[in-house]
């Protein structure tokens, strides 16, 4: 919600949204020091849930160095620090996230497992993110990271952005699936129901993006709409577009959110 209007929450507001989680973002232009990360947390946790607040909307939050920033080095190491030590342990913030690949290069590896490995100590959730192009090569690098030796609590690891070619995987991992309705890069409303037709509502949920492109805060009701049309049932229907995600972040105790 940095890159949108109040207009969004309005109308998200009379589309019957009542909570959100908004993941750590990217500027959109590099970064130029490490304050600003610093800078673009506190907004989120503060400025933030307030606005969403004003329009009845409960606001939580992801924090995290977003992978389309983790290649800007010494910065994205040098944020890590004061995330993990002044921000993770706020009010409001119940994950981290989104962690994982943009380019898939060890750059980015890097990052991402260094703040894994802090969430994993601190018992906190963690949402990694799936790059536009070549999702199944990133969910490779993360099978074997997983695999390593290294003991991650698969219960608090959502995987999110999958398509066709992923949910499989993520699944047998026994890790949360989150399906991105977003009009370009990510899944229709019609390929996310096909997904869930195929592989059930167990561990699934329907999520939305709000960037500085062509995207729409309002996807998750619309495909609520769209299921219900194609005969889905209701309990199904709530399940992915709303207690899924729910039951995953309240792992977290600063989830207060009671649905």
């Amino acid at each position: 919600m940095y890159s949108r209007t109040t207009d969004d929450y309005a109308a998200m507001a009379k589309a019957g949204i009542k909570v959100i989680v908004q993941p750590s973002f990217w500027l959109g232009s590099p970064r130029t020091h490490v304050g600003t990360f610093e800078d673009y947390w506190e907004h989120m946790i503060t400025f933030e849930t307030k606005r969403a607040k004003d329009f009845g909307i409960e606001h939580f939050v992801c924090i995290s160095v977003n992978p389309k920033e983790a290649t800007l080095r010494p910065l994205a190491l040098e944020a890590v620090e004061p995330m993990k030590e002044r921000f993770l342990e706020r009010e409001r913030v119940v994950a981290l996230g989104e962690l994982g690949y943009n380019l898939i290069n060890d750059l980015e590896e890097e990052v991402f497992v260094k703040q894994m490995d802090i969430a994993a100590s601190k018992g906190m959730p963690m949402m990694i993110h799936l790059p536009h192009t070549n999702k199944v090569d990133a969910m490779g690098r993360i099978e074997k990271i997983l695999k390593n030796g290294k003991r991650y609590d698969r219960d608090k690891i959502l995987i999110d952005h999958n398509t066709e070619e992923t949910i499989g995987k993520t699944l047998e991992l026994g890790l949360w699936a989150g399906l991105s309705v977003y009009p370009v890069t990510k899944l229709s409303p019609e390929r996310a129901m096909k997904i869930i037709r195929d592989h059930g509502s167990d561990r699934i949920m329907i999520n939305s993006a709000a960037d500085w492109g062509v995207s729409d805060p309002l996807s998750v009701p619309q495909v609520a709409e769209k299921m219900a049309k194609e005969g889905f049932s209701q309990s199904v229907i709530e399940k992915v577009t709303y207690y899924n995600a729910c039951d995953f972040f309240r792992q977290s105790p600063r989830f207060t959110w009671n649905p």
